[in-house]
């Protein structure tokens, strides 16, 4: 309690991990599970949105960003999603100068479940 390191045991046990080949075996099995929520996303953004949004392309994460046309607002957006318990993020709130309020982001790093 003294240290600033881990624990012994909790540093044997990462060693293990990342020797035993299971740490990539993970990130092969999250890099395939992301790209397939990717693929879902878009699809649904294709179905559901507006035909002029511009979608973001991500190289790697599990954000994606929409751009509605200019003058769209997505924090009045944002607002009428939480009434239906849906979570989005008005890019406005990513900007100190209140820039990109027709973007917003979206996370599909979550499974899909349509009980949700």
């Amino acid at each position: 309690m003294t240290t600033l390191s881990a624990s012994v045991p909790a540093q044997v046990a990462i060693a293990d991990y990342l020797q035993t080949g299971a740490y990539d075996k993970h990130l092969r099995k999250l890099r395939h599970t992301l790209e397939s929520q990717l693929s879902l996303m878009n699809e649904a953004i294709l179905r559901y949105f507006p035909a002029e949004v511009r979608v973001s392309r991500p190289q790697s994460g599990y954000f994606v960003w929409v751009e509605f046309p200019e003058g769209f607002d997505t924090l009045r957006l944002h607002r009428e999603a939480v009434e239906l318990g849906i979570s989005i993020a008005p890019g406005s709130i990513f900007s100190a100068s209140r820039q990109y309020h027709h973007c917003i982001r979206l996370n599909y790093g979550s499974n899909w479940d349509c009980q949700l």
